[in-house]
């Protein structure tokens, strides 16, 4: 099979052997290279094996002991040996025991075939009563006669519950795997390189320390992605404090400088010069090579050819490992090293490339090399690499003279932001404070201080907002520090959601000077972080700021994603019911934090991706976005996006009906909400448990949990309804606990929100809940006729949640008044929706509502009312954009209704469903009509 890279991939796969191993024999083999984490999975298969129930042998045989007969097979079978013995017959029990010593048998071989059939039938007794598994570790060191042994048994092992579980080495011979290979029966699970994302797991699991994203992807590279090779980077870096950094040696960790060096040293001097010369250089070439070294070809690189050190592709040079490149350079003299820097500087063009070698070559302080790098780091974050510029200013910085005090701080300032865009947060904070505990009020500061607001405003909003306040205090006429300072105050207050005409009017102020400015990308900035308060308030006016910030993008592209108008906009489309819009925005937000190395915004950015995946019902994707998002921000040390990507993934565990998960990460969202100042986790969350509770049927909770959230978003002045869908289910649970009158009332203001902007999504909420409210007073054909009308609306914008929740409340009402038939279908489509978007919790109580209706249920595979209108519609030829114009829905809803026809028809194709319809119909089933909708338009406006 193909290399697995994903830990998480690789686990997956070990939890399906651990199960097909339960229901039938099974084998899977792990293989890799040394060090790349071949036995900690195998210790994961062993580990999941044993939480099921199963019996473990495990033999973990070392090189020294295999030339021990039998020594293998006396670790598997030591533990269950009684157990093992009691059921054979004797001459079995003889050969077993004389294999492993038990008995004196002195001078006389064990007999192979005997010892094998006696293992074969000692392993059908222990699989009798329980699930069994095999597991060997480094079966290549695992002696002849038992992997002999146990390749007779295994072979013969079918019916039965086994597995076998092993892990070889690459390259290396195994008689156990050859023969199971030929059996047909073994699967294979290449262990290769980790990921970024795997790596950041295993250190973060073995040795307690989350590294910063810059740093784990230097510590990525440096080890070729070998978790082992890793971990002693890491240990090294803890213990000498040293950066993985380009233009300084990369460090060899103790534990293997005698395998790196040993190999080198091995070579001619001349060799090791040429390689010194070839690891100093980023993307070395065999002439550059040459001319920096002094060596000759023929003598410098064949012999490191020969040992393969290194390989050669055309005229380009490439080490077999990263760490061999990283020796040749560590063991070059000092001064050798330097005068091979000075003439790469002589060679190379790219200004990056020269600018490092001249920084290398550099020992002190140089007015013109510090200009070189800071030139050279414009470069840099000109082309998207704000890690690489980072450290360009941070070696500018250092050999700036002394006497150009206020240059080397500026580039300080610069190079500790492009840390912070380049992921490293704490990096940022910890040079912009060593700063501007130096500066002087003034301007200066200001700038020192705008800077470190904006690192804190991840981690610290009322703090980020205290200091931006300061920068404009201090800033004097500096007008640049004072729009992005006001700009700054707008965005915290809107992440604080708290004083929100204050937060339009800051960022009003500074579009307003960054337009004196003729700065368009920060007057893109400001309008953006203008039109969220703007929005969340409810104004209509926020639609004039937007297209204003739009028509901005261009001067803003090469800026930070969020601060980009597009972003910011996908925010507005997203509360504006134009979802589908919001998402495609977000997801080329996304493709954008990538291309511009503008780690700082991705967690953001996927922050609002799972967001409106989990509205349009995508709750695996929506998952994925949030843990990606989450670690993301754990590696770069942004408290307050971890806690809002916490607070989704308790959301969309909520929605998907798993109460323990729901809980715990809104719990662990929460911790951290007092610490970030950040409201949105804490509104998410809380949301997240009122609508986890409001599913279970538990309203008292229900409101506990949304009750205040609500109280917090008038007090606010909060009035655009789709930010606030956790209203709708606080009005719910108000009405199950019988508080009409408070139930009334917040739906009064929400309702006016909704119908005063003209959200359909919202006003199809609105008449759900007055739908429930009639229904509770004893009204069923008032309620009805509210559920009716929510329906419609709920054609305008495709929430399969919310229209699986009135169809449901439909569905109930219509059974209390004895339209069982129809109760029935709506009840079906329902669950049909509940279904497939995984909401357990919802689709539970749609079978509870299934349960309540008397009489005959349709059979199996019957149609919904929906799916029957589109069945229709495909039947006479229409396209699927055809078909949600002609019935008011989105394709999204469309393809999910003809997935099921397809299913329930038994057909493939869309040219079959006529046919099948028609054979309905011989049946004496009635053929649907595509008008026959119960709703077939939106109703005229209130």
């Amino acid at each position: 099979m193909s290399a697995i890279v994903g830990r998480d991939v690789a686990l997956a796969r070990l939890r399906d052997f651990v199960a097909s191993a339960a229901e039938g024999a099974a084998a899977l083999v792990l293989v890799g290279e040394a060090g790349m984490g071949k036995t900690t999975l195998w210790r994961a298969g062993v580990e999941m094996a044993r939480t099921v129930g199963a019996c473990v042998l495990r033999a973990e045989p070392a090189e020294s002991e295999i030339t021990l007969s039998f020594s293998g097979l006396g670790d598997l079978l030591d533990p269950v040996l009684t157990e093992a013995l009691a059921p054979l017959p004797a001459a079995q029990r003889g050969a077993l025991a004389h294999a492993l010593v038990l008995e004196d048998a002195e001078g006389v071989e064990p007999d192979a075939h005997a010892v094998g059939v006696a293992l074969l039938t000692a392993l059908r007794g222990l699989c009798g009563a329980r699930d069994l598994l095999v597991a060997v570790d480094d079966v290549q060191w695992l002696d002849a006669a038992s992997a002999s042994a146990l390749a007779y048994a295994t072979r013969r092992l079918r019916g039965e519950r086994v597995g076998v579980l092993l892990a070889r080495r690459s390259g290396e011979d195994s008689t156990l795997v050859d023969e199971l290979l030929r059996s047909g029966r073994l699967g294979e699970l290449r262990v290769d390189a980790l990921d970024l994302a795997s790596l950041h797991q295993v250190v973060q699991g073995q040795l307690d320390v989350a590294l910063p994203r810059p740093l784990l992807a230097e510590v990525h590279q440096a080890s070729g992605g070998n978790p082992f090779f890793a971990l002693e980077i890491v240990r090294t870096l803890g213990r000498s404090g040293v950066s993985v950094e380009a233009g300084k040696p990369l460090p060899v960790p103790d534990s293997l400088h005698g395998l790196v060096h040993g190999r080198l040293l091995a070579l001619p001097p001349e060799s090791r010069d040429f390689l010194a010369a070839a690891a100093a250089h980023a993307r070395p070439t065999i002439s550059v090579t040459e001319d920096a070294s002094g060596v000759e070809r023929a003598v410098g690189l064949s012999p490191a050819l020969e040992a393969r050190i290194v390989e050669s592709h055309g005229d380009e040079i490439r080490f077999t490992h990263p760490l061999l490149a990283a020796g040749a350079l560590e063991a070059t003299d000092p001064v050798r090293r330097r005068e091979i820097h000075a003439r790469l500087a002589d060679l190379l063009d790219d200004p990056e490339a020269r600018a490092w070698q001249l920084a290398a070559a550099t020992e002190r302080p140089d007015a013109e090399v510090a200009a070189a790098l800071e030139d050279a780091a414009v470069h840099a974050r000109a082309r998207g690499a704000p890690r690489p510029a980072a450290l360009l200013l941070d070696r500018s910085g250092e050999l700036t003279p002394p006497h150009q005090v206020d240059e080397a701080r500026r580039r300080a300032v610069d190079a500790a932001f492009l840390h912070y865009e380049s992921g490293d947060s704490r990096r940022a904070e910890a040079r912009l404070r060593e700063v501007i505990d130096v500066l002087p009020a003034g301007a200066q500061r200001a700038r020192a201080l705008m800077r470190l607001a904006r690192v804190r405003s991840y981690q610290a909003q009322d703090e980020a907002t205290e200091l931006f306040l300061q920068a404009i205090a201090e800033a004097g006429d500096d007008r640049e520090t004072l729009a992005v300072a006001h700009e700054g105050v707008a965005t915290c207050l809107f992440r604080r959601r708290e004083r929100l005409a204050e937060a339009v009017e800051h960022a009003d102020f500074a579009a307003t000077l960054a337009f004196e400015l003729g700065d368009e990308a920060l007057a893109a900035e400001a309008l953006g972080s203008k039109l969220l308060p703007e929005t969340l308030l409810g104004r209509k006016s926020a639609e004039e700021t937007l297209a204003r910030a739009l028509a901005l993008q261009h001067a803003a592209d090469d800026r930070r994603v969020l601060g980009q108008p597009l972003w910011m906009a996908s925010v507005y489309w997203w509360w504006t019911d134009a979802i589908e819009r919001a998402l495609e925005a977000n997801r080329e937000a996304y493709r954008r934090t990538r291309e511009l190395g503008d780690e700082s915004s991705a967690p953001y950015v996927l922050l609002l991706t799972a967001m409106i995946e989990s509205s349009l019902a995508e709750l695996d994707a929506a998952r994925r976005s949030a843990v990606e998002g989450r670690e993301l921000a754990a590696q770069s040390g942004q408290t307050m996006p971890l806690a809002y990507n916490l607070a989704i993934e308790a959301l969309v565990e909520a929605q998907q009906g798993r109460p323990e998960a729901a809980r715990s990460a809104a719990a662990r969202a929460l911790e951290l909400v007092p610490e970030t100042a950040g409201r949105p986790a804490e509104l998410v969350a809380q949301s997240a448990l009122g609508h986890l509770e409001l599913s279970l049927g538990n309203p008292g909770a229900a409101h506990a949990a949304l009750g205040p959230i609500v109280e917090f978003a008038r007090l606010e002045s909060f009035g655009e309804p789709a930010a606030l869908r956790f209203v709708v289910d606080e009005v719910e649970g108000l009405i199950d606990l019988g508080r009409m009158d408070d139930a009334n009332e917040l739906l009064g203001w929400y309702e006016e929100n909704a119908r005063r902007l003209e959200r359909a999504s919202a006003i199809a909420s609105c008449m759900r809940c007055r739908g429930l409210l009639a229904a509770q007073a004893g009204e069923l054909e008032s309620a009805l006729r509210a559920f009716e009308e929510a329906l419609a609306w709920h054609l305008e914008v495709e929430l399969p949640l919310d229209r699986g929740r009135t169809l449901l409340a439909l569905g109930a009402a219509q059974r209390r008044v004895k339209r069982r038939r129809e109760a029935r279908a709506t009840l079906e489509e329902a669950l049909a929706i509940f279904e497939r978007m995984g909401a357990a919790l919802w689709a539970e109580r749609a079978r509870g509502e299934l349960k309540r209706i008397s009489g005959r249920a349709a059979s199996p595979g019957a149609l919904t009312p929906a799916e029957e209108r589109v069945a229709a519609l495909v039947a006479e030829g229409k396209t699927n954009r055809e078909v949600a114009a002609a019935l008011f829905l989105s394709e999204r809803t469309v393809e999910g209704h003809l997935s099921h026809v397809f299913a329930k028809l038994g057909v493939r194709h869309r040219g079959e469903v006529a046919r099948a319809l028609a054979s309905l119909q011989t049946q004496g089933v009635a053929a649907p009509n595509p008008g026959d909708s119960p709703v077939s338009a939106r109703p005229a406006a209130p």
